[in-house]
């Protein structure tokens, strides 16, 4: 950050949380669903840098630092927590303007406390996934944008 040009504007600072480890077997079996990969990646990340151009700062957290790091570290404006712990990543993306999340409770959890829009996978599924699109449109969650995975 301290590289920025004074000429760009202020950063909006993007929590995006990347579940996989423990998730990739349990959706598959549990729901008859899959978890999002790349395509929904590049898709989440294309809408927040078109609606905040020079602007949007992602700050990746992950359970797996790894696999995220593969994906996303060519990106010159994605940043990775250092994952110390889950509470410190849990802060970390509460503390951010808008959201990208995967699937499952701890990055709906960090979104919902982070407020701002949030953008989530469209994940469809054989048995109702508890965060799927039905799921939120029922709460009344509108700042919660759902994007496909594919």
């Amino acid at each position: 950050m301290e590289n920025r040009s004074s000429e760009l504007p202020d950063p909006v600072f993007v929590g995006f949380h990347i579940r996989r480890t423990d998730y990739k077997r349990f959706i598959k079996i549990r729901y008859g669903g899959r978890l999002p990969e790349t395509a929904y990646y590049t898709r989440a990340l294309s809408h927040y840098r078109t609606k905040f151009p020079d602007a949007a700062v992602f700050i990746v957290a992950s359970d797996y630092l790894k696999y995220a790091r593969s994906e996303l570290d060519q990106y010159h404006d994605v940043f990775f927590s250092p994952g110390f712990s889950p509470g410190e990543d849990m802060a970390l993306l509460a503390s951010c303007n808008h959201s990208i999340i995967t699937v499952g409770s701890y990055g709906f959890w960090s979104a919902y406390l982070a407020g701002g829009e949030v953008v989530y996978a469209d994940v469809t599924s054989k048995i109702e996934y508890r965060f799927s699109r039905k799921i939120y449109e029922k709460s009344g969650l509108d700042n919660f944008i759902p994007l496909p995975i594919d």
